[in-house]
């Protein structure tokens, strides 16, 4: 083949059935399907003519958990093409020693088992297209591979392989605390879930309203499997009784998860509580009962009612019954007093109160209406619109229970005596505020080192002085002092000299003139007093 189109069409035939060949064997593997090339007559180079189409499927699953002690199916389904002819099926099994055979089925002589599995190992349903068996009571010695193996003619064999892993359903169970759970006691092992001996471990927790705490802890057992405690801590409160945690535990080997509840147990010491306290009791009432109730756990088991010291020792006609007491005959004012219920349990003594308090008899009978007195006095000498005016009479304060006729008369008074402290507060006020001195002057004067000397004098308003700083004595009080109109009055310089004589037939004889009108200030008693003073 020196020619170079011939060398090329060589070259390109025989790459065409390397490609196709490749093509055939990852068919095959894939799908375990074959192809025959069959060559066309009178062909001087190998062409691909036509196909034969082989195929055939053996379809098992993956892996299958089974559940010790319990039975498995393993299944296997066959499709086989119309031109093969299928011949045998057959389970078999690896182990290290090598490759036995469990099962076979014949289309044409039926069914075999091998001595080993005969009574543990059945087929299904056997047909060419369905192999699948079904193998009782698994144990951990059937964990391994297992192979469906189909024969086909003119094909050969066929098999797929499946994984047998066996499955242990733990063994669940709920324990108690080592010790009874105490209101208000110290963190406590409530209870503790256990789920024993489960491949894989189990998945365990605990389901509650409570505020504890789990704590968990797992350890192997033989044959891979593990057993699993979860813990519940709890400070344990009364509040709690007969609430409930559930164990939750979940595995594969378990159709749903698996719940165990478990109600809880707290005991205390009674919680003590009387009926028959909502009334106020007075002299001569009667059917007076308390009832003393006790909640506790366990159960109270004995009740005790009693007086207090203070109050003396248990009146005369009182019945106590259990957990009962009662008075047969109408109450007296002697009944007052403190009554004590105590209850006791395993665990405690508690106790409660009853102040009975007997107070006087409400009134039975109202109040004669004053405006009802009158109507009755004056009927016969009365007008008839005096008459009339007095049929609309206000409604008494004798209708009113006592309690409230008390609080309406105290707040009436209480509000008098008020609005009379406010009046007398406010008239000192006024009264004070009108005597207060207004005046602004400075009482003193400065003297100068000349003036230290001197004899100390006295600075009197003389009668004639007034008269001329202030007018006639036709001025009436002395609050309507006022200066004349004349303007400012000058008074001349101070001498020590003293001025003799009377004016106004008062003698003057040791007065001085020493200062204008405003050096003066009159009083509402009458009396003037000067701004001024001297010092020695």
């Amino acid at each position: 083949m020196t020619d170079p189109a011939q060398l090329h069409s060589y070259v390109l035939t025989h790459f065409e059935l390397l490609f196709f060949l490749l093509s055939i064997s990852l068919l095959y593997y894939f799908s375990k399907t074959v192809l025959f090339l069959v060559l066309c007559p009178d062909s001087s180079s190998a062409q691909l003519c036509f196909l034969l189409l082989y195929s055939n499927h053996v379809i098992v699953p993956e892996k299958v958990n089974a559940v010790l002690g319990k039975n498995i199916t393993l299944g296997c389904r066959i499709e086989v093409g119309s031109n093969l002819s299928l011949t045998q099926i057959s389970w078999e099994r690896r182990l290290s020693s090598g490759t036995i055979t469990l099962a076979v089925f014949n289309p044409k002589y039926g069914t075999s088992f091998s001595q080993e599995y005969a009574q543990r190992v059945s087929f299904v349903s056997p047909s060419i297209q369905d192999a699948t068996i079904t193998l009782k009571e698994v144990g951990f010695a059937d964990i391994g591979s297992y192979t469906c193996k189909v024969a086909t003619f003119p094909l050969g064999n066929t098999q797929a392989s499946t994984f047998v892993n066996v499955l242990v359903e733990p063994k669940v169970y709920v324990s108690a605390g080592p010790t009874a759970l105490l209101d208000g006691g110290n963190e406590s092992l409530v209870a503790t879930c256990i789920a024993e001996r489960g491949r894989p471990a189990a998945e365990v927790f605990w389901e509650t309203e409570l505020y504890g705490r789990s704590e968990k802890e797992s350890h192997d057992e033989p044959n891979s499997t593990t057993t699993t405690h979860v813990r519940y801590m709890w400070q344990p409160q009364s509040y709690a009784q007969g609430k409930t945690l559930t164990c939750v535990v979940r595995h594969p080997a378990l159709q749903t998860e698996f719940r165990i509840p478990y109600i809880l147990n707290v005991q205390f010491a009674p919680m003590v509580s009387i009926i028959g306290l909502n009334k106020n009791w007075y002299v001569g009432q009667e059917n007076v009962k308390f009832t003393c109730g006790a909640k506790a756990n366990p159960p109270a088991r004995h009740f005790t009612w009693i007086r207090s010291v203070l109050d003396g020792l248990m009146p005369e006609g009182v019945e106590i019954s259990n957990n009962s007491f009662a008075f047969t005959r109408p109450l007296e004012r002697n009944d007052s007093g403190v009554y004590r219920c105590e209850v006791m349990n395993d665990i405690g003594l508690r106790s409660q109160n009853v102040n009975l308090w007997v107070q006087d008899p409400p009134p039975t009978t109202a109040a004669p209406s004053t405006t009802a007195s009158l109507l009755h006095d004056t009927s016969g000498t009365g007008t008839a619109l005096d008459q009339k005016r007095a049929l609309f009479t206000s409604p008494t304060l004798a209708s009113l229970p006592d309690s409230s006729l008390g609080t309406i008369v105290g707040g009436a008074v209480g509000g008098v005596l008020f609005l009379i402290l406010l009046l007398i507060l406010g008239g000192a006020c006024f009264m004070r505020q009108r005597r207060t001195f207004r005046g602004d002057y400075y009482t003193k004067q400065y003297l100068g080192p000349s003036d230290m000397q001197k004899e100390s004098q006295l600075d009197v308003l003389q009668p004639h002085e007034l008269q001329e700083v202030y007018g006639d004595k036709t001025s009436k009080g002395s609050q309507e002092l006022k200066p004349k109109l004349g303007g400012d009055i000058i008074y001349p310089d101070y001498t020590p000299e003293p001025r003799t004589g009377l004016t106004g037939g008062m003698p003057t004889g040791d007065c001085y003139d020493n200062g204008t009108d405003s050096d003066y200030v009159s009083h509402m008693d009458g009396s003037v007093i000067s701004r001024r003073e001297w010092y020695v």
